[in-house]
């Protein structure tokens, strides 16, 4: 609709909240969608995820009238962030994509994002009950500056897999809890003779998780930074147990190549895996019968268990019109109502966002498929951790990450590459 709106045709627009919504701060509460409104969502799933992902969205399209949702593939993440910051850069950005919270920093610099809370509080949103009903970690990780312009979607965190076969030649009753006990059994997985190692890594994101298990964190304020603290003695034991266990050869970096240390632990290269649960769909068909492997916690630190939460949440895009955004969360509460939360569990092995459905799974999916569960049940002990994000987070991340590298390449110690790293990223974020 446009022109100059009165009073009274304002009015038949709103009405007055009393109760059922989620009171958000407004004193009136829009009403329900009832245009007709096509939505185009970006994102960058691919396999058995795609398919789940496909499935879902018609479920939703035939669901109703109102709202069809038109799904664009955009290849990985990487792929998907430069297509949204070059539409953004031409004005024409997708209604709604998958974003990635240091992606959405970036994007919303700009204004870029759509603030959810009028249709989260709007008629046909959430009542006060189901937004209570989403794991908290996963609403506060989609807030940015207190405001909700994400929400969540296919969040993960990270397990150990690990060859139930390996383990049991070696006399290993059971995976590792702590780091100490992985670098142990990764020396005693470690055979040279077949070219095996107990691990590969670190990754990022390992290291960082690992940062703060060791009582560490990643910049000096998690609301307000003003430079990092990755060089902190934190930081350094967590590389140092890595740096040597390097030069003893019994884990190796991760090679170069798309999901290369993925392949080394299919063919049977090395013993244990890092990587986010979601990784179960990808090695299962690979690995077949070849040999028996099982998902673990994410092993502690010092200071316990800080397991880092992946994946992605959704965020529209103000540039569409306002009945396309509400269209846009009209899907988003679909796809994160307890059935279909549930059933994105089951077939991709993301976590569920709602707690109801985590519960109905316990009893349920979870209790068939324990190590389905491993992941998910990092919500229930309270040890995901959920990163601070500004809009350099990924330039400074890709510093840090060449110097971990180095590390983990035996060029440089890990004080003096994680020094290096922190005057490139403490640069990266005084120029913006």
């Amino acid at each position: 609709m446009t022109g100059r709106r009165s009073a009274g045709l304002l009015a038949a627009f709103l009405i007055v909240a009393c109760g059922g919504g989620t009171g958000g701060g407004g004193s009136s509460q829009l009403s329900a969608l009832k245009t007709a409104v096509q939505v185009t969502f970006w994102h960058a799933l691919s396999g058995n995820l795609q398919a789940e992902l496909n499935t879902l969205t018609d479920q939703f399209n035939n669901s109703q009238s109102n709202v069809h949702v038109n799904l664009v593939a955009k290849g990985a993440y990487t792929d998907l962030n430069k297509a949204i910051l070059t539409g953004l850069a031409a004005g024409q950005p997708p209604d709604l994509a998958q974003c990635i919270e240091t992606d959405a920093a970036k994007y919303n610099s700009s204004k870029a994002l759509a603030d959810l809370t009028p249709y989260i509080n709007a008629q046909d949103g959430l009542a006060s009950g189901d937004l209570k009903d989403i794991f908290p970690v996963m609403l506060n990780a989609a807030k940015i500056g207190g405001t909700y312009y994400q929400f969540p979607f296919n969040k993960s965190t990270t397990v150990i897999y690990y060859n139930q076969d390996m383990f049991t030649a070696k006399g290993i009753n059971s995976p590792p809890a702590t780091w100490d006990e992985f670098f142990t059994d990764a020396g005693k997985l470690a055979d040279s003779g077949k070219g095996v190692t107990g691990a590969e890594g670190p990754s990022l994101d390992t290291f960082l998780s690992m940062l703060y298990e060791y009582g560490g964190q990643m910049y000096d304020s998690p609301t307000h930074p003003t430079k990092t603290t990755i060089n902190s003695d934190a930081g350094v034991k967590a590389m140092t147990l890595w740096y040597n266990a390097i030069k003893a050869g019994s884990v190796k970096p991760i090679p170069a190549g798309n999901f290369a240390d993925q392949v080394d632990f299919q063919n049977q290269k090395t013993a244990m895996y890092i990587s986010t649960q979601v990784s179960y769909q990808f090695i299962k068909g690979p690995i077949g019968t070849k040999f028996k492997f099982a998902e673990t916690a994410f092993p502690a630190g010092d200071k316990g268990t800080k397991d880092e939460m992946f994946g992605a949440n959704m965020c529209v895009f103000n540039k569409s019109p306002k009945d396309v955004q509400h269209g846009a969360f009209l899907y988003i509460k679909y796809l994160t109502n307890a059935d279909q939360t549930s059933a994105w569990a089951q077939n991709t092995s993301y976590m569920p966002v709602r707690q109801s459905a985590y519960k109905t799974l316990q009893g349920s999916f979870y209790s068939s498929n324990p190590s389905q569960g491993v992941g998910a049940g990092m919500l229930s002990k309270g040890d995901l951790i959920v990163l601070p994000s500004v809009p350099s987070s990924n330039e400074q991340r890709d510093a840090l990450s060449t110097e971990l590298n180095n590390i983990s390449a035996l060029r440089k110690d890990p004080k003096t590459g994680l020094n290096d790293a922190a005057t490139k990223m403490n640069d990266i974020m005084a120029t913006g």
